[in-house]
């Protein structure tokens, strides 16, 4: 299944990060994540989906810019097969609506963020992703793909 993944920034380079609900199918707890989701036969793109899921878990809908970060994750939940395409979104920031997914929202400055966020693989390689990332310069220069 293909899944996105994506880090939300608004204006003053705040990212978004969001308190998911302790009744996770996989998870079963409550986390600092971002917004992911799987991409729907209808969404026409990747970038769609990033859209429709923004949308969905936080009501934002004033997208400026989306940026893929040449990241795939490779890992299996709940029995199937996931491949997961990182993205970086700008948005203007406005009043974030939450879904039933998720219990709370913070936005955060880089470290603060990192500080957060729970997060499988190497938190110095997120940052350095985000630092560049927030200045919409892309780290890695070949698609890096990690599986978990």
């Amino acid at each position: 299944m293909d899944k996105i993944l994506t880090f939300i920034v608004n204006e003053h380079n705040e990212i978004l990060l969001l308190k998911g609900n302790e009744n996770d199918p996989q998870f079963k707890k409550s986390f600092w994540y971002v917004v992911t989701g799987g991409c729907e036969e209808y969404d026409l793109d990747k970038e769609e989906t990033v859209k429709r899921e923004i949308k969905e878990e936080t009501g934002l809908k004033k997208i400026k810019e989306i940026l893929y970060l040449n990241w795939i994750f490779k890992y299996n939940s709940l029995g199937v097969k996931c491949t997961e395409y990182v993205y970086i979104t700008f948005v203007k920031k406005e009043r974030v609506i939450l879904n039933e997914e998720n219990i709370d929202y913070a936005w955060c400055d880089i470290e603060e963020f990192i500080d957060k966020i729970k997060w499988y693989g190497d938190k110095k390689e997120l940052y350095n992703v985000l630092k560049e990332a927030l200045d919409k310069n892309i780290y890695f220069k070949t698609e890096k793909v990690e599986e978990f």
